[in-house]
């Protein structure tokens, strides 16, 4: 297939970014790799320079209500004359050019339901793609129907380690609503020193929920991480504390994906009438590659430590390679690239497939 894969905000390739840009990363590559002819029309900045894709076309930022992306791909079309047989839109924004479901056999990758884009997201209600079954079930709470593929990342991305270190890891954006002075308060109390990596994406957040824990004896601090780093601290500790408070609620978190590709258990939060894809998308089940915590308000850390020290002090009876082959069987970006196959051959015919399970 001639497939047009477009981008999002942000640039992405090896290495770059935490988010959903490492998956735009992992399904070009990946659906070059497969044999279709991708050709990629994102921010400036991406390195697709180890991928098989034909071609890669800078695309400033978007501008209010212009469709920088389409014009972008209508001017490549013009100057080539090459076809596509799939347009993969993978941006939000305002601007969105409504004949893009005329000219092509189109889907979009949505990411996140902004309540200020819930207008645009229903103007467009054709052939859209979700990550999990909560964003699924979140879109049709907005009236909007979505097919569903789960984010995967390469098998070989990470190595299993078999063996650990007596530490807990968090990992991700420090930001409001990850609560990582939880899963600090958490690893104190069951005696685990804890190593916390990510950026301060909010400074508010990591001067009141980290710095003040750091003491570089219990609880350290490593800004950012690339995949060596990673494998480095994450795969040799004992579990990943994957937090979280009242106000977030995940939609699939990659770096679950991560723990279970290195073979590390999870002590996975999760709010009692508010479940997280964790649980809801069983990406993992209690008491094989790791435990829910399942809690009714964040606010309350004694509760946090009732219930999570017990599911900490028997981590270690999670065997860490069946963490390892729950990802196998699940999260690899091989089995994700052979669903978007799966879906783009659906559509390739003009139909408009509203909600389409490929999990």
């Amino acid at each position: 297939m001639k497939i047009c894969f477009t981008g999002n905000v942000f640039s992405f390739g090896p290495d770059m970014a935490y988010g959903g840009e490492r998956i735009l990363y992992y399904l070009a590559k990946g659906l070059a790799d497969a044999g279709h002819e991708v050709h990629v029309f994102a921010r400036e900045g991406c390195d697709l320079s180890d991928t098989n894709v034909m071609s890669y076309t800078p695309v400033g930022p978007l501008q209010g209500d212009r469709d920088v992306h389409f014009e972008a791909v209508a001017k490549f079309i013009k100057d080539t004359g090459i076809k596509f047989d799939v347009y993969q839109c993978n941006y939000f924004g305002d601007g969105w050019n409504p004949s893009i479901l005329n000219e092509f056999n189109y889907c979009e990758l949505t990411w996140c339901v902004w309540t200020h884009m819930g207008h645009q997201l229903r103007m467009k209600p054709y052939n859209t793609l979700s990550y999990s079954k909560v964003m699924h079930q979140d879109f049709l709470d907005i009236g909007m129907d979505t097919s569903i593929i789960y984010y995967g990342i390469p098998k070989d991305l990470y190595s299993f380690s078999p063996d650990h270190d007596e530490y807990a890891v968090w990992i991700g954006k420090i930001e409001g609503g990850k609560e990582p002075h939880l899963a600090i308060k958490l690893a104190k109390a069951a005696g685990l020193k804890i190593v916390i990596m990510g950026p301060p994406y909010n400074t508010g957040c990591f001067w009141d929920q980290v710095a003040p824990y750091i003491d570089n004896e219990t609880v350290f601090w490593v800004r950012g991480v690339d995949d060596a780093m990673k494998q480095k601290i994450m795969s040799r500790a004992k579990v990943f504390i994957s937090s979280n408070g009242n106000t977030w609620k995940e939609h699939f978190g990659i770096v679950n994906a991560e723990s279970l590709a290195m073979g590390t258990p999870i002590l996975a939060f999760n709010r009692i009438g508010q479940e997280c894809a964790i649980k809801v998308d069983n990406i993992i089940e209690d008491g094989k590659q790791g435990f829910f915590l399942n809690y009714n308000d964040s606010n309350d850390v004694e509760e946090i430590l009732d219930k999570g020290l017990p599911l900490l002090n028997k981590i270690a009876t999670i065997d860490r390679m069946e963490c390892r082959k729950q990802f196998e069987r699940r999260f690899t970006s091989d089995i994700m690239v052979s669903r978007y196959e799966r879906f783009y051959e659906a559509i390739q015919g003009g139909e408009r497939i509203y909600s389409m399970d490929l999990t």
